[in-house]
């Protein structure tokens, strides 16, 4: 049985996030909303914070959601709110390698996007910079259920056994 109905994915970029959520959201039959096809409008520009979180807040009004995506600045908010978080924690090269494969055209987002320097970057210091502080963050929330994967095949593992608990 999966209990859960307010859940966030988060991690690196190119980690394999998107993919993850999609199958999830199929396999529960939770609403999925990624947060890239939210924030990135059509013309490649993109929606002011103000209006982001505000987008957000509205969704986790509704009792049953996954968001699938990043946004390190929000990721406040959704924390507070989830009682599940599934954390991205792969290698920098398993995500340049998913950014760099994936297509430009995607269809959790509204325009095309092209890998710059400033994500590749993000990539590469991912495991620095940025996963101390969701560690820490997890922390703040000794409440919420955390879920990590560190591989693909952990996460393929994961999705068939909970296809089986809920389909059989």
């Amino acid at each position: 049985m999966f209990d859960y109905k307010k859940i966030i994915v988060i991690g690196c970029s190119g980690g394999g996030k998107s993919t993850f959520s999609k199958q999830l959201a199929e396999i529960t039959k939770l609403p999925l909303y990624n947060l890239d096809n939210i924030y990135w409008l059509p013309d490649a520009s993109h929606l002011e914070r103000p209006i982001f979180v505000k987008k957000q807040k509205g969704i986790m009004k509704n009792d049953a959601w996954i968001i699938d995506g990043n946004y390190r600045g929000t990721i406040k908010y959704r924390i507070k709110k989830c009682d599940l978080v599934y954390y991205f924690d792969m290698p920098a090269e398993v995500c340049l390698d998913g950014v760099l494969k994936r297509d430009k055209i995607r269809e959790d987002i509204a325009c095309e996007l092209e890998p710059d320097d400033e994500l590749i970057n993000d990539i590469k210091t991912y495991r620095v910079k940025v996963r101390p502080k969701m560690l820490r963050l997890f922390e703040k929330y000794p409440d919420k259920k955390i879920i990590t994967f560190t591989t693909h095949k952990e996460v393929d593992e994961y999705l068939e056994k909970l296809r089986r608990e809920l389909w059989t």
